[in-house]
């Protein structure tokens, strides 16, 4: 039976805030999942500012372990690079474990969508092409490091990978919640990590999974940058998990340039082969991923640079897909607009 991990929220997590975890004081609250909290923290022994993650032992099931954890976070310490959120410290206590990390000045991917709809002009309410390109070279080079490290992340999507505006910077976070390559168990595959939107198919059903499972949540990131919205069928989280789980062809209401003309066919393309739901029609690695994107970017940043009228126009256009709700509602809750439904509504 598949475990779908954070889907069941049995009680509110317990506000740790003004506490001190080994060197570290908690000062407030910046972030929430499914596993935990993150709070900003301040580290008395360096003086320095730190983030800090909260994961409660009434969040892990059998295979997700407190040892389990902590290894994961021993491998995860290790990765060093400038684009990987940096492990400082870990700890544990009777009822959560945590890490202390490196403290980012920037948003979410997710953060940054929201901030961009805001724009009074329309061209300027998704992030360019030009900073997409960046966003995906960055966090394919993580992607290839953390791989070739033996580590893949499983819970690649917006809210992990954090937009730093000043220097157009991302860096990945989450790292602590990966998957071994080395670490085998044998019910391994009664066990699923992601969020239900970005989960690559054979994660739903439960497979091993390699850096591919990456690739293809990286790619409902980008498709979602593109477009302001992730074109699935609006359905419960669970529901979901199913359709990815049968590898059905309809999975999306249509890649980014059936969407909208205006998203140039080469992107469209690229982003559509990292969407493929057998893995082995996906690029066969960050690698090789990566190689492509620089392969086709100086068209692409040529096109947007010149104002060709297709990378110029406004878009998305109004989402048609099949599965829509009221007012357009998409599976997370907003409309194509990026608005948010009145309460109650």
């Amino acid at each position: 039976m598949l475990s779908l991990s954070g889907m069941n929220q049995p009680r509110a997590l317990p506000d740790l805030t003004g506490q001190n975890l080994g060197t570290v004081t908690l000062l407030h609250k910046i972030g929430e999942g499914s596993m935990g909290v993150v709070y900003r923290g301040f580290q008395n022994t360096l003086s320095r500012p730190v983030a800090v993650k909260v994961v409660f032992r009434q969040k892990l099931n059998k295979l997700f372990t407190s040892d389990r954890f902590r290894q994961e976070a021993e491998v995860v310490a290790n990765l060093l690079h400038q684009n990987i959120i940096t492990i400082f410290e870990y700890g544990e206590q009777a009822e959560f474990m945590y890490f202390v990390m490196q403290l980012v000045d920037g948003i979410s991917l997710s953060q940054w969508l929201k901030q961009k709809k805001k724009h009074p002009l329309p061209k300027k309410r998704l992030p360019s092409l030009d900073d997409q390109i960046r966003v995906s070279e960055q966090v394919l080079e993580v992607l290839g490091f953390a791989h070739h490290e033996g580590v893949v992340h499983r819970d690649i999507k917006p809210e992990n990978l954090l937009w730093i505006e000043k220097s157009r910077k991302v860096m990945v976070a989450d790292f602590g919640l990966a998957a071994v390559y080395h670490t085998i168990y044998d019910e391994e595959k009664a066990f699923i990590l992601g969020s239900p939107l970005y989960v690559s198919p054979e994660q739903a059903r439960g497979d091993i999974v390699d850096g591919r499972a990456d690739l293809f949540s990286f790619g409902c990131v980008l498709l979602e940058l593109t477009l302001g919205f992730l074109p699935v069928k609006v359905e419960r989280p669970e529901r979901i998990f199913q359709t990815r789980a049968k590898e059905s062809p309809d999975m999306f209401t249509g890649m980014a340039h059936d969407h909208s003309p205006a998203v140039p066919r080469i992107w469209s393309d690229f982003i559509a082969r990292s969407l493929q739901p057998n893995r082995d029609k996906r690029f066969a690695s960050a690698d090789h991923m990566l190689a492509e994107l620089r392969a086709i970017a100086p068209a692409l940043r040529t096109q947007e640079a010149a104002g060709t009228p297709d990378a110029a126009a406004p878009f998305p256009l109004p989402y048609r897909g099949s599965g829509q709700g009221p007012d357009g509602q998409r599976p997370d809750g907003q409309r194509p607009d990026g608005q948010r439904p009145a309460e109650g509504g």
